[in-house]
């Protein structure tokens, strides 16, 4: 399945316009679509696509040997024990090619390489600065393991460093981008594939559009082989050393709560700061987020509180990462029953919230909202908390918003909850304050008559699905 990825193939394109070398680094969380967004882009090239596996370093380069021979020489055939001496001899193999023809030269999972050569940064470095640089070719390196990624060609300390023309970090499918996929459902339900999926290709592969996506959970939770039952596993285990403790990190965050360091200090047995370096990794992977009210610094606030970031992460912990001795006892139906019982609230916090916070993202980034904002996220206090909040501390402003997902439309009562909130905040910080509401079943013609006169944003799931 390959979606909407218009904004990267236009940069891609563009790169690979420009008249001088190219090594872009391409990068993202596991499954994201980085090799079908380039497989997808390549086609038409003269390509060269190899991708890594975790095996000794002989078996790789003897693999990629003779798939560049076989690159060179369509319709020829190769030696099973054909292999380049050393990296270097196949390294020089392509530079030589390269300076006579264009090419787009990708090595997925470069990682993997690395592990098994470690000498693999430095010698592509000594070829990229001596030869490949000036062959007005394009390289790219792909990983999903970030932490590798960032250590060894991002990092000042990697040996490739600088010396990147370009760096994509591929993010999530939109919400809206994945609608023409799934015809049948409609915007609720849309909202619940991705309250689960994240808008994750290969998470979206696996649900089937003609049946709910509660039907396809019960599938997929009965099933033996299951994606969604054994990728937390390998998210954690393969990016991450010691991951008993960030495992234990996410599943006190799946249960819930305020989620401050010393409340997941205590949940997890982590004593005090030693629990901080698991929180920067997690954070780093773009797994979780420290989140503190919009109007304080975080680099000062002492407020702060972490909520798992990932949507799939977020749901497996939730429901499942807790229950695994019911699932090896094979009582999947408990599971279930826990998932159903709990469904409506936990769409309506730990997806539908989220989607109106990157819906807010979207519109800053088009220059919709009154201002630009600063921040994005949420607003508490000891008297109040606010689902979601845009501030911009040069203009002295903030927007407040509620999102609802109830099956009946938001009446009055939600626009005075919502004007007692913002009359509280504006007397406390002095601000200009913007109200928004969001709803998953629309607005009665009272509020809408209201919030015309009062100036309050509403939005409905049909503009959330605008791109």
């Amino acid at each position: 399945m390959f979606l909407n990825r218009k904004t990267e193939l236009k940069e891609l394109e563009n790169l690979w316009k420009q008249k001088k070398g190219q090594l872009l680094v391409l990068y993202g969380r596991r499954r994201v679509g980085k090799s079908a967004l380039l497989r997808h882009w390549s086609a038409g090239k003269n390509s060269f696509y190899w991708t890594a596996t975790q095996t000794t370093s002989g078996r790789l380069l003897q693999s990629i040997s003779q798939g560049f021979h076989l690159f060179k020489h369509p319709g020829s055939s190769v030696s099973d024990d054909f292999s380049h001496p050393n990296w270097e001899s196949f390294l020089l193999d392509v530079a030589t090619y390269a300076s006579q023809k264009k090419i787009l030269f990708v090595l997925d999972e470069f990682p993997y390489a690395i592990e098994a050569e470690p000498e693999l940064p430095s010698l592509f470095q000594k070829m990229w600065d001596h030869h490949l640089k000036t062959t007005g070719s394009f390289f790219c390196l792909t990983g999903s393991r970030i932490g590798m990624v960032e250590k060894h060609i991002l990092s000042s300390q990697g040996a490739l460093y600088g010396r990147a023309t370009a760096v994509m970090w591929l993010d999530p499918l939109e919400l809206s981008s994945i609608r023409e996929f799934f015809p049948g459902y409609s915007p609720s339900q849309l909202v619940e594939l991705y309250a689960v999926t994240g808008g994750i290709p290969l998470y979206l592969e696996i649900f089937d559009g003609t049946i709910s996506v509660m039907a396809n959970l019960k599938r997929e939770l009965f099933s033996r082989t299951s994606l969604l039952k054994t990728e937390a596993y390998f998210l954690v285990h393969e990016e991450l050393k010691e991951p008993m403790r960030y495992v234990a990190i996410l599943e006190a965050m799946g249960r819930g709560g305020k989620c401050t360091q010393s409340e997941l200090s205590r949940a997890t047995g982590i004593i005090g700061p030693h629990i901080i370096p698991y929180l920067h990794v997690l954070e780093r992977l773009k797994y979780i987020k420290k989140f503190v009210p919009v109007t304080e610094d975080p680099r000062k606030s002492r407020k702060g509180r972490y909520r798992i970031t990932d949507f799939f992460l977020k749901f497996y912990y939730r429901f499942i990462g807790s229950h695994v001795q019911l699932m090896e006892e094979g009582r999947e139906q408990k599971i279930m029953d826990e998932i159903s019982s709990q469904w409506e609230s936990f769409i309506g916090k730990n997806g539908f919230e989220e989607i109106c916070r990157l819906w807010l993202a979207r519109q800053a980034k088009k220059s919709t909202l009154p201002f630009d904002p600063d921040v994005i996220g949420s607003y508490w206090d000891t008297e109040m908390e606010i689902d979601l909040a845009a501030f911009s501390k040069k203009h002295r402003s903030i927007i407040i918003g509620e999102a609802k997902w109830t099956q009946k439309k938001c009446e009055l009562p939600v626009l005075d909850d919502l004007n007692k909130k913002a009359q509280a905040l504006a007397k406390k910080t002095g601000f200009h304050v913007g109200k928004m509401i969001f709803s998953r079943s629309g607005f009665s013609s009272a509020l809408r008559e209201r919030a015309r006169i009062e100036q309050v944003s509403l939005v409905d799931l049909k503009e959330l699905f605008l791109e």
